[in-house]
């Protein structure tokens, strides 16, 4: 009797998906993000600055260093801007600005970071949603409330690769460990002043699991921050004081150099 009770108990407690008492529940995976620098300074010495972004998963049940499950996708912008794009056409066997298109909302710096290519990551779908890759990036309408023309936007986005604002990096982010991982993106010596946000996705075959976001501002300081607030805040008071430095260098050259 007693052994037939044995057998039972034994039978309830291997029972599919019963917990044994006091076991904590499995929580979903959460990736948690940050980056090294948090305050950019921009200097008249600036030539560019290499930023590191790392984090942790949460929760991990990557089996062991080698077999980590997990694909992160790491996305730098900076702010906003109107861009406007010409077309050059030769009049006359002169070059001349031709047709232009107005973009109202281009980030002003664009990276891409993945463990692995980011289009093998998750489908196309999910990465128009995210916004993730150039050609998923809104630059808004056009003036006339019409679909930007294809080869405006093509141009638009080879220039700003050029200018090395736009970038995409694949196997750019390696992982440390079980769960740490770390990718760096370097801003060039153009890269415009304002905030940035970084986005890091963490998926699992294909599948969207968490996400995390933080900032970091890039900002001029000294003698270039007066300068720069004078010219797009103040641009009379910019103009005058220009008017005024040359007026004073003319003058100071004349002194020096006058004959008697």
């Amino acid at each position: 009797m007693r052994l037939a009770l044995l057998l039972a108990l034994v039978a309830v407690e291997l029972l599919p998906g019963r917990q044994a008492v006091g076991a904590e529940p499995s929580r979903p995976e959460q990736v948690q993000s940050d980056v090294s620098q948090r305050v950019i300074s921009i200097q008249s010495n600036f030539t560019g600055i290499e930023i590191v972004l790392f984090g942790s998963i949460d929760f991990s049940r990557a089996p062991s260093p080698d077999e980590a499950p997990y694909d992160v996708i790491m996305v730098i912008r900076g702010p906003n801007r109107p861009v406007v794009v010409r077309r050059k056409e030769q009049i006359a066997g002169l070059w001349m600005n031709g047709a232009s298109q107005t973009f109202p909302s281009v980030p002003g710096f664009y990276a891409v970071l993945a463990s692995r290519p980011f289009r093998a990551v998750a489908p196309e779908a999910v990465l128009k949603k995210l916004g993730i890759g150039f050609s998923n990036l809104d630059f808004g309408k056009t003036a006339g409330g019409e679909t930007a023309d294809d080869g405006f936007r093509a141009n638009l986005t080879r220039l700003q690769q050029e200018h090395g604002l736009f970038q995409e990096s694949d196997d750019a982010i390696s992982f440390l460990g079980r769960s740490l991982f770390r990718g760096s993106v370097a801003l060039p010596v153009n890269v415009p002043i304002g905030r940035y946000t970084t986005q890091v996705f963490l998926f699992r075959d294909g599948k969207l699991l968490s996400q995390s976001q933080s900032s970091l501002q890039v900002e001029k300081v000294g003698v270039e921050r007066v300068v720069y607030m004078l010219a797009f805040h103040y641009p009379f008071f910019y103009g005058l004081l220009a008017v005024l430095m040359a007026v004073s260098a003319g003058l100071l050259a004349w002194t020096v150099f006058r004959r008697e």
